[in-house]
């Protein structure tokens, strides 16, 4: 090393003469360690010879487990499928068990019989009720009006008079019972 180098990395002489005893030393040794290591492998691999370790198997690949798993899900499903049709089939009455339809059978097409609606319209008078009331304290005609039809009306109020044959629709007196027309 040049004088100059040394100065810049403040390494002495005796620490140079030092490292440079050392990389011999190591390139002196070293072929005595690569002879060996050598040896301790070829130790190594006898031994393992004689151990007997088989080789092993390949992994299958995912894709393997994969199709498998699919053909064992398809036939399981068509298994079950079967399974449950032959429970079915087994649990319906046959046709010719069946209890026969009343009337002709070429009209019935099968176990159901449907029988159409009445297509005849049957008149039908409204029946007319009417509902009771008895006026309480703080009653008006249009409160009650309110309270029967859900809205106020003046026909419905006009009703109420003529049903009750009152004059005045403000002249209500506590306990007095008024009849409420409900057809309309």
């Amino acid at each position: 090393m040049n004088n100059t180098t040394l100065r810049r990395s403040n390494i002495t002489r005796e620490k140079v003469a030092m490292m440079e005893a050392l990389n011999r030393y190591n390139r002196e040794h070293q072929d005595e360690d690569f002879y060996r290591k050598q040896s301790k492998n070829k130790e190594l691999d006898a031994l393992w010879q004689q151990f007997g370790v088989k080789q092993q198997k390949s992994e299958k690949a995912p894709q393997v487990y994969f199709v498998t798993g699919l053909i064992a899900g398809v036939i399981i499903t068509l298994l079950i499928t079967t399974f449950v049709s032959l429970l079915i089939n087994i649990s319906t009455p046959k046709d010719d068990s069946a209890v026969p339809a009343k009337g002709n059978a070429a009209e019935s097409s099968g176990r159901f019989t449907f029988i159409p609606a009445d297509t005849t319209k049957t008149k039908s008078t409204p029946v007319i009720t009417n509902e009771e009331y008895v006026v309480k304290e703080g009653d008006t005609l249009e409160s009650i009006v309110i309270r029967y039809y859900g809205t106020f009306d003046m026909n419905k109020v006009n009703a109420i008079q003529e049903a009750n044959q009152m004059a005045n629709p403000n002249a209500l007196s506590i306990g007095q019972k008024l009849i409420i027309p409900m057809n309309q």
